[in-house]
This record gives structure tokens, sequence and C-alpha cells, in this order.
């Protein structure tokens, strides 16, 4: 590809972002007391936070879907101390600090020349030479690091490089060609190029690899990548008062064909495994003690029914204590019945309690299936999603992908509110959903 790059732009006058400022310095003091076990990231504010950093332990990690044409499923709860002084809900979410993989670190650190010093302990500053403006160290990067650990834990690989980055790269890119290719991707006239082989690419990692004799340093790298982010994921479980350990579940996918780096690492883990987390803010798609006695329905597919695990479970609770609830009715949507139904089992026992008052399913891989997708459940049970949209003392739930899933159920309500007796036009019916959107009588958890 970059053969074909280069013929394309041989001769040609290329417009070049100018050399940003260098601003950061790494001081090696091997003398230096040993890093933190924690998280380099464990005392750094968090994304939507609403905890500090938890150190929790795995006390349960399982395999509960695989087998042919079907997503790996986890199912994976954490062990953490009692007295966090937060209480979730049904509906909240946690943040997962990352790693990045074993194999990039130890490539960039090659690349870098870094293999042998890889541990060793740096303070990082500022350049008191500098000519930028209101210079400081990123939030995310703690004055004092070592190579490995800075790499794996504060800076985000994957990121597709910006062309300030790709600028900065050709100082430090020996070869004429690597150097060439690198300013063709960052000038004005590469903007095709740019987008065929740097924004398609794997982050820092694969372009690299595209440019052998490029070899930046650290201190460039902790100025240009972004940070390493959290991943949230929903939570399974309910909070129990006074429960011993205190614990939160939470259900993955593995996309065996393009792994995200949390995955790979939360699924590696044994029992007893150290994990860094903490409990986001609530959203708009919660459910709480106020919202038992509602009526509700809840919509999801895949891991996307895996919030609803712990409404009912709340429900259950409540249930047994002898509170009253309103009616739950869940519509549920995977590839087959026999492999890739999540946690049957468990729908089936609250269904059985009476926490759950009925389950609408939909598989769209298997050849018999009536209902190939739960917007055709909807559709079949559209009487029940009318009253419930005009219900006052009713919730909508929909969880899952916010550029496929969400929009089509959206417009899935409104076909069912367009056919219903004396419905409004259109136009109108998208303005009823989007008005009990923001009220919070249709929550959605957007997977972004």
């Amino acid at each position: 590809m970059s053969t074909e790059i280069l013929l394309e732009f041989e001769g040609k006058k290329l417009t070049l972002p100018a050399l940003p400022s260098t601003y950061i310095v790494l001081e090696e003091n091997t003398d230096h007391a040993p890093l933190p076990v924690a998280h380099l990231q464990a005392n750094v504010t968090q994304p939507f936070g609403a905890s500090n950093v938890l150190e929790a332990c795995v006390s349960n990690l399982t395999t509960i879907v695989e087998g042919e044409d079907v997503k790996t499923v986890h199912d994976l709860t954490l062990s953490y101390p009692p007295d966090t002084a937060h209480r979730h809900w049904p509906g909240d979410t946690i943040g997962i600090l990352s790693y990045n993989t074993d194999a990039d670190v130890e490539f960039l650190l090659a690349r870098l020349n870094l293999l042998s010093k890889g541990d060793v302990v740096c303070k990082v500053g500022i350049d008191q030479n500098t000519t930028k403006k209101a210079a400081k160290v990123p939030a995310f990067v703690p004055a004092v690091i070592s190579y490995r650990r800075l790499i794996k834990e504060c800076l985000d690989l994957h990121a597709v490089p910006k062309k300030l980055l790709i600028r900065s790269l050709t100082p430090f890119t020996t070869d004429d060609n690597d150097r060439r290719f690198l300013e063709i991707l960052c000038s004005k006239e590469g903007n095709a190029a740019y987008e065929q082989t740097v924004q398609k690419g794997k982050g820092i990692i694969s372009l690299l690899q595209l440019v052998p004799s490029c070899r930046p340093t650290v201190a460039l790298l902790i100025e240009h990548l972004p940070r390493l982010m959290p991943r949230p994921y929903s939570i399974a479980n309910a909070y129990r008062e006074g429960a011993s350990p205190t614990t939160v579940r939470f259900i993955f996918s593995h996309n065996a064909e393009n792994p995200g780096i949390t995955t790979s690492h939360l699924r590696a883990l044994s029992k007893g495994a150290t994990v860094y987390f903490y409990f986001r803010q609530s959203s708009a798609f919660v459910y709480e003690q106020r919202d038992l006695r509602r009526n509700i329905i809840m919509i999801g597919t895949g891991t996307g029914m895996s919030p609803y695990l712990s409404f009912l479970q709340l429900r259950a609770d409540a249930r047994a204590r002898g509170e009253a609830l309103g009616r739950a009715e869940l519509v549920v949507g995977f590839r087959y019945r026999d492999r890739g139904y999540l946690c049957k089992a468990e729908v089936e026992e609250y269904l059985e309690a009476g926490a759950l008052d009925a389950c609408y399913e939909a598989f769209s891989r298997d050849p018999n299936a009536r209902h190939k997708y739960v917007q055709s459940q909807m559709k079949e049970n559209g009487t029940k999603i009318v009253e419930n949209i005009h219900n006052p003392h009713a919730t909508l739930y929909v969880c899952g992908d916010s550029k496929v899933l969400l929009p089509q159920i959206t417009e899935t309500v409104i076909d069912i509110l367009a056919e219903a007796p004396g419905a409004e036009d259109r136009d109108a019916i998208k303005t009823l959903i989007g008005r009990l959107k923001k009220e919070g009588k249709y929550r959605e958890d957007v997977w972004l």
C-alpha cells in the first residue's frame, strides 16, 4: 500500500502542517521507589465517575455461550470492599480500567529501543525551553511512570493517529521513503491516502508497522496519544444491603474477528485476579425503588438483555418482601435458541417467581423461528406497546447499539402507534416519542 501511495505522489509538492512544538521531558531515576501496584490511572478523575476507583477481585468467571456462529459470552462477578459508600441501581454501569495487550506493548518498546529499559522508573515533566504555550503533562499521565506501564495502562494505542502526530513522527524517521510516506499522509494533498491508510488502520501500532525506520520517543507519544479510556459495562445484578461479599456482575461478549483490548484482558483472568473499576453516574436508563409499581416493557438483544437481570432481581427481592409490583414484560432476541439464549434458566426462574410476567423471544438464525427479530415480537404485541406508551404509570426500556438497534426500535414503536385506532400522523408521533425520551418514560441504554 505504501509503495502505491509513494508512486502516486512521486514528484508532487506537498503542503505540510507546521511541526508541533515538543514539551514533555522524561528523567530516568533508577533510585526511585517502586511504582504503586494499582493501575496507574487509579487516582485519575474518571469519566462520568460516581465513586473512586475500587480494587476488586474476580469471584466468578464463566463462559455462558459459545459454539458455531455465535459470539462467545462471559459472565463475570467482582467482589469489592463493602465500605465504598456507593449504592448502585439496576440500569447503572461500571467502568473497567483497561490495559493494552502485551504484544502491542512489547512491539512499541522494541521499536523505541526500550526493551531492556521497560521497567526503568521515570519522572515526567515539562521542558523548560518549550515554545508551547500553557504546556502541561496530560492529567492521565502520573508524575512517575515506567516505560512499560505507561504504554500498557495510560496511552490509547488504537486511536486513529491525527495528522499532527504523523507530522511529528517525520523527524524520527531515517529512511527517505518512510519519511515521504508519512509526509503524504499528513499533507493537505494526501487526505484520501490518510483516510485509506490511517483511518482504516488500528492505531499507532499499524502505522509504525508501515514505516520500519520510524523510532519516536516516549515523550512524543505522551504529547500526542489520547488517554486509554475505561470500558463501560452494564451491571447485571441488584445491590443488596448488607450482602457479604459485596459484588457487581456484568456480562460481555468476545468478537474473535475484532477483539477489544478490555474484553481480551477480562476473559483471560482467573478467579482471584485483581480488577480496577468504578461506578459511573446513573443515566436516564435506571430502575429504582420508586419504579417497582410501574408497568415496564424491557427490550434488548444479545448482551443487551443483561441489565434487565438486575431489574428482575430487584423485583424478585421486593416481591419476597411482600411489596406490590407493576407488570414486567421482556422482549429479547438472540441468534439461536439452543446455543445463544443468554441466562435462559434465570429468565425462567423469574417467570416462575412472578418477578417477570411475560417473555417474548426472537431468534434471527433459527430456520424454524416464528419471530426472527424483536421488532416482529413487538408488532405482534403492539397493543401492549400502545398501552405502555399511553399509560402515565408505565415505562419502556430499550438497550442496544445506538447506531443500529435503537433507531430500528424507535421506528417500530412509531409504526405500531401509527397503526393504532385513532392514531395521529407520523410527525406527531415522532414528536411524542422525542418528548417521552426527554421525560424519562421511554428510556434507552445507549451503546456507542
